[in-house]
């Protein structure tokens, strides 16, 4: 019974060591979300769209009074872009409140801020994408299970800022929209 647990023992010892020294420091390989990847973007582009991911960040400053008009539009990702997911994104409850210039200069970011609802507490920020299909611009942030069982979000909502590169655009009136299970939200900015 000595040899068993000794055995154990040293095992034990051995697989931790291998383990912490030669465990991969970045992400684990994962097959299947790198195949839904491939296939979604194969759909987006057989349907016209680039994609591109985009830096998402809670401000520390307030958001300037928006300029650009603001409208709804349909629920969830659209008829347009439903079938292009091979695997849907866990998207935000709603987009409660939209602030966005209504013209930028080529060049510069085009700054986005915007409030957003989880629909669980169990939920936070994961990142966000920018899709384009010509003077179409969509901004798809996704949300993601906190770690644990026993962490929460503080609140439901938190605000957001969105930099969107105009460098690739030509100039001209844009239509973006946010996307959430909830109504999107329609806003227009002119890139000059």
């Amino acid at each position: 019974m000595k040899w068993v647990v000794a055995a154990i023992a040293v095992f034990i010892a051995g697989y931790t060591f291998i383990e912490l020294r030669f465990r991969k420091p970045t992400r684990p390989h994962e097959p299947a979300r790198e195949m839904h990847d491939r296939d979604t973007l194969a759909r987006l582009q057989k349907a016209g769209w680039v994609r591109a991911p985009i830096e998402v960040r809670r401000p520390v400053e307030n958001p300037p009074s928006g300029r650009a008009s603001v409208t709804h539009g349909a629920l969830g990702l659209g008829l347009d872009l439903d079938n292009c997911f091979a695997e849907k994104p866990l998207l935000f409850k709603s987009i409660d409140r939209v602030s966005a210039p209504a013209a930028v200069n080529r060049g510069e970011d085009c700054v986005v801020y915007f409030t957003a609802s989880v629909a669980d507490l169990t939920h936070q920020l994961a990142g966000a994408e920018l899709l384009q299909r010509g003077d179409e611009l969509v901004i798809v942030p996704t949300a993601e299970h906190l770690p644990g069982k026993e962490l929460y979000s503080r609140w439901n909502d938190s605000n957001y800022c969105v930099n969107l590169p105009t460098n690739n655009l030509a100039p001209g009136r844009y239509q973006l929209r946010l996307i959430a299970n909830g109504p999107c939200v329609l806003c227009s900015v002119e890139v000059k």
